[in-house]
């Protein structure tokens, strides 16, 4: 995919250590596979990682925000980053559709965001997988077949069990071939180092890996699974797939975050553990001001946090409240957002962009609402 990446890698680059290369990497990664070759892919002068993303019309605030934080981190760390766009997993999926032209729109937007957002797209190669799969399509699918023949469909489906959108019993025969393609992707990347996925990706991870020893392949790839934002709702399992509420999107007004936040999101008084608001501050709010402000609304006061461990402490105690914290958060959330939505009003080409992908937004509910009703029957 044609983007203004820079042949000049090294431009603007620090000069790390492996020391602190490895502290980059841990500062976004929840879990690596097969770290013990990490260090001596450190030493090398620019090492290649590969980010997976696919592309969706309602944005995740870990896609836009998290994602952006991640890749300027490591570009600014000397590594070379390349973004894989799978675009041909939205096409398979329930997401949008299988028109590529609808999916070709959606791409374009989200890139649109990590502009917005501040990524650094000019030190980044955007690679979309089906450019990928048409230009070497013999040597892909052969691949493909062969991980495929390699693996048993209760193999397949351990791969599935958190992406399943059909409902117990139902698996649609593209949610078993997508861990296999994306499998394949991985290992076709001739030149890759690192891949960074998500944790809910951990068991496509091990089916490379699992791949890589049965035919005794060398270079296995070192992954690096990033932590995950938990969904908002106290009670997710309960809630309809359609329900909005489940996360802040980039998409979201302020209003939305607003409501999202103090009506729906679980932040319960005093308690760490599993409180979804928490883990905003820490994945979101700190890494974007190093600091999280919140006005005490009994007194007026303003405290300032630095660190989670100064934040965690009051809020056991429960001198930080929780609607304090809400409140707080929405706010910083909306601080976030907002030059994105400033950029999408005020750029004439984002604006055209952003319309045109409200309606693959319309198709992704409706596609939706369809498996929700298929549900139940």
């Amino acid at each position: 995919m044609d983007n203004s990446a820079d042949s000049d890698t090294t431009r603007g680059m620090e000069v790390m250590t492996v020391a602190d290369r490895l502290f980059v990497l841990r500062s976004m990664g929840e879990e690596f596979v097969n770290e013990d070759k990490l260090l001596l892919l450190l030493n090398k002068d620019a090492p290649v990682c590969y980010v997976w993303v696919v592309p969706s019309p309602m944005m995740h605030i870990s896609q836009g925000i998290m994602k952006t934080a991640y890749v300027n981190k490591m570009v600014k760390a000397g590594f070379k980053v390349k973004i894989l766009i799978a675009d041909w997993f939205a096409q398979m999926s329930y997401n949008i559709g299988s028109d590529l032209d609808k999916i070709q729109t959606t791409v374009c937007y989200n890139i649109e965001v990590w502009k917005a957002a501040g990524m650094d797209l000019d030190r980044v190669e955007l690679i979309l997988l089906s450019d990928v799969m048409n230009t070497q399509a013999a040597n892909f699918w052969q691949l493909f077949v062969d991980i495929c023949q390699n693996n048993t469909v209760d193999t397949i489906k351990r791969c599935c069990r958190k992406t399943i959108p059909y409902g117990p019993g139902i698996l649609g025969v593209t949610e078993l071939l997508l861990p296999c393609l994306q499998c394949a992707t991985m290992l076709f990347q001739k030149q890759e180092d690192i891949w960074l996925l998500d944790m809910d990706q951990r068991e496509v991870t091990a089916l490379s890996r699992k791949y890589c020893e049965d035919i005794k392949m060398g270079n296995e790839p070192i992954i690096l699974l990033n932590h995950m934002l938990p969904d908002l709702l106290q009670y997710p399992e309960a809630a309809e797939k359609l329900d909005p509420g489940r996360a802040i999107s980039m998409e979201d007004t302020e209003d939305d975050v607003c409501f999202k936040i103090m009506f729906r999101a679980f932040c319960p008084p005093q308690a760490v553990k599993h409180n979804p608001c928490l883990e905003y501050i820490k994945c979101i709010i700190l890494p974007c001001f190093g600091k999280f402000e919140v006005i005490q609304e009994t007194n007026g006061h303003q405290k300032i946090f630095t660190n989670m461990e100064m934040l965690i402490a009051e809020y056991k105690c429960g001198t930080l409240h929780a609607a304090d914290t809400k409140l707080a958060l929405a706010k910083a959330i909306n601080k976030i957002l907002q030059p994105i939505h400033e950029h999408f009003r005020n750029n004439l080409d984002a604006k055209k962009l952003r319309e045109a992908n409200k309606v693959n937004i319309c198709l992704f509910h409706l596609m939706l609402y369809m498996v929700e009703q298929s549900e139940n029957f």
